[in-house]
């Protein structure tokens, strides 16, 4: 989320770790856990990296029908170690049982997306992948943590997000190097 090596991910990502790593451009490095906040399911982490490429935090809510992109591993590396994108749209302003901290959207969220940003046409963040209904029972009922409640739980721990500046669809070359250089992979040893 920064240039200094700032993560956002899930605290159920991080729960129970002894050691939590992440994979940046092929290496390996340790994290710190900073802070977590368990209503939420956020956990803040830090690494020795000074990545050039970060997330923008939206300077809008989002709103129902917006285009989305969703990025993350979903079944860990056991399926590939190419990071997975997915697009979809906002569904609905409100999560799980009401939860005015999460948005629901039709993209799929499957174990090893948690943690992973959502992303809107600008390449801003709008929210953080969460989790998803049973899919057993359900198809395309997915949820992430809106970016406006993540910005108040990096603040709560003295980490101000950049506000995106601009508004502007960018093309899918740019929107994929957000994603790529954006995403890292975490595992706990």
């Amino acid at each position: 989320i920064n240039s200094r090596g700032h993560l956002l991910t899930n605290n159920h990502v991080v729960d129970g770790c002894t050691l939590t790593k992440i994979s940046y451009k092929n290496n390996d490095y340790e994290s710190k856990l900073i802070a977590t906040d368990k209503t939420l399911d956020l956990a803040l982490l830090k690494a020795e990296i000074k990545p050039r490429v970060f997330y923008n935090f939206s300077k809008d809510e989002p709103k129902k029908l917006s285009k989305i992109y969703v990025a993350g591993y979903p079944l860990g590396k056991g399926l590939s170690d190419d990071l997975k994108i997915s697009s979809g749209i906002v569904s609905s302003l409100k999560g799980f049982e009401d939860n005015s901290n999460e948005i629901q959207i039709d993209a799929p969220i499957n174990p090893g997306n948690s943690g992973g940003p959502i992303i809107n046409e600008n390449g801003d963040l709008i929210a953080i992948a969460v989790s998803g209904l049973a899919k057993d029972l359900t198809e395309g009922i997915n949820f992430g943590i809106k970016a406006s409640a993540a910005e108040n739980f990096l603040k709560s721990n003295k980490i101000n997000p950049k506000k995106s500046m601009y508004s502007g669809i960018k093309d899918n070359d740019k929107l994929l190097k957000i994603l790529e250089e954006g995403t890292v992979y975490i595992f706990c040893e």
